[in-house]
């Protein structure tokens, strides 16, 4: 159990309640660095359009949705974050985004899985000022997962997030990540993870 309130990995928010993770469908979207052109629908991978997983705490919420690099063609996922106006309301306009690279997208689905205790990303987007992190966290009878983002300037975005959820997420990101290797599957994938993380990678 983590007690320091100064820490990135603080466990301060655990007076808040995680929410379940649902299906998001939204009749609109935000543009943003996955995007091939401004106006092309967005990328929704193995996906429907618009499919996303959203979890929302009484301070923020995050979403995960598919995501495909611009230069690469990595097939991956973004997660964003907004901090909350009221109850059940955030504030989506001024939301972080951060598109996972393709060597941290192992990392993010091995901890969404129970694989690995925790990661963190740095040095996302054009200033390299935002970054992620993510730690399973047990406080007496509850274990959630912790995700929080932050972006210079702007308060840090923080969801704990049921296992359920966390798995959820984690097999979206899974299936994002099985299509850039025609015939892996997520038997293989997973296994892969897991001889990984016994070696501390």
């Amino acid at each position: 159990m983590y007690r320091d309130n100064n820490s990135i990995y603080s466990t301060a928010h655990f007076d808040e309640q995680p929410v379940q993770a649902y299906e998001h469908t939204e009749n609109g979207y935000h543009n943003h660095e996955s995007y091939q052109e401004t106006n092309n629908p967005r990328y929704s991978g193995a996906f429907s359009e618009f499919y996303s997983l959203k979890c929302h705490g009484t301070k923020a919420a995050i979403e995960l949705k598919p995501s495909i690099t611009r230069k690469s063609q990595w097939e991956t996922v973004m997660l964003e974050a907004a901090n909350a106006t009221g109850p059940k309301q955030f504030n989506w306009s001024d939301k972080t985004s951060i598109q996972i690279t393709k060597n941290e997208l192992p990392h993010v689905i091995a901890v969404l899985l129970g694989i690995k205790e925790k990661f963190e990303g740095r040095s996302h987007g054009p200033q390299k000022n935002k970054g992620f992190s993510m730690i399973w966290q047990t406080n007496g009878n509850t274990t959630n997962l912790f995700v929080s983002l932050t972006e210079g300037g702007k308060p840090a975005k923080g969801v704990p997030i049921s296992g359920m959820d966390a798995m959820m997420l984690g097999h979206m990101s899974c299936v994002q990540y099985i299509r850039n290797f025609p015939g892996l599957t997520s038997e293989a994938c997973i296994r892969s993870l897991e001889i990984m993380s016994r070696h501390n990678v």
